[in-house]
């Protein structure tokens, strides 16, 4: 039998196991010893043989120097090992956070923490995580923060796998590690793409008027967020050397764009709620009005940032068990 699969059955064995014997997490949460392992690193398994070498020679030539270091070095890896024990028991998380994200980018979870040591000194990994960064150290002196990246692939409410967070500060010589089990969920929006062209904007009487986009002058350039249009991107600016800068527009009349999902022309149900989410995002950026329509989830009608978010919790979790 193959040993990475073994290995693999066996590690999911211990992490049920663990996760049973320590219950559920609460924030904020102190790391109580009882809940935190440890095993040595390659280098302390080589550090361990070097030990036993020496004091095999120093028994063997009765060479009470070597005997000496070999003791030595021993009382250092007791040493060791109880410090980097201690650098996770002593810890205490604060917080954990996730950002909505759109499908086909980056979730980002953010965790922090009460720690003796440096967000450098410390990894979290899960299922699916991408990737890990430390995050600028906080004005509050010992309150360490991390940034951890998932790749999201499809719509709904992400829910964060089980958390390892681990360390081999601060001699390197041992690994040790905790499970997290922590209660937080985010939004991922529909991937905002589609290039069909925006309805026409209704008046309160229901007349159509001008297509979205018609008769909108330049308010004012924000800063690039995650789901803008590249067409709206200030490109000319950008060459010169400027950031990332989006053009927003100010609406010259009252009249409302409804996008109604049985209208879109469109059959493939997901790339339905994906030109929905640009033309909404288009909309907002514009600071113009919209209705929203879909079937089961009722009728919203408004404008600004929050009707922006509300809009897009809607087509989330369209569809789906909430």
């Amino acid at each position: 039998m193959p040993r990475v699969p073994l290995l693999g059955r066996a590690r999911e064995a211990m992490q049920r196991w663990a996760l049973r014997r320590q219950g559920p997490d609460q924030l904020p949460l102190k790391l109580a010893p009882r809940r935190i392992y440890i095993v040595p690193t390659g280098a302390g398994w080589n550090f361990a043989l070097l030990i036993a070498a020496m004091f095999v020679a120093g028994m063997n030539y009765g060479n009470g120097l070597v005997l000496l270091l070999t003791f030595w070095m021993t009382g250092f890896a007791l040493v060791a090992m109880i410090q980097t024990q201690r650098s996770l028991a002593a810890a205490r998380i604060l917080s954990a956070t996730a950002e909505p994200a759109f499908a086909g980018s980056q979730l980002q979870l953010t965790i922090e923490m009460e720690c003796r040591l440096s967000a450098a000194d410390l990894s979290v990994s899960g299922e699916g995580a991408s990737r890990t960064d430390p995050l600028p150290r906080s004005a509050q002196a010992g309150i360490t923060a991390l940034r951890i990246e998932f790749p999201v692939r499809r719509r709904g409410r992400w829910r964060a796998p089980v958390l390892r967070m681990e360390t081999r500060a601060p001699f390197g010589l041992f690994r040790t590690w905790t499970w997290l089990s922590l209660d937080i969920t985010a939004l991922v929006y529909p991937r905002p793409a589609g290039d069909a062209p925006p309805p026409e904007s209704e008046d309160p009487q229901g007349n159509r008027r001008r297509q979205l986009g018609s008769l909108d002058e330049l308010a004012s350039l924000r800063p690039f967020r995650e789901g803008d249009s590249p067409r709206q991107v200030a490109w000319k600016a950008y060459a010169r050397g400027a950031p990332l800068l989006v053009r927003e527009y100010l609406g010259q009349d009252s009249s409302a764009h409804v996008f109604d999902y049985s209208t879109v022309p469109l059959r493939d149900p997901e790339a339905k709620l994906s030109q929905l989410t640009r033309w909404v995002i288009d909309s907002a950026s514009r600071n113009l009005p919209w209705t929203l329509r879909l079937p089961g989830a009722g009728e919203f009608s408004g404008n600004g940032a929050a009707h922006r978010l509300r809009c897009l919790e809607a087509l989330s979790l369209h569809g789906a068990s909430q």
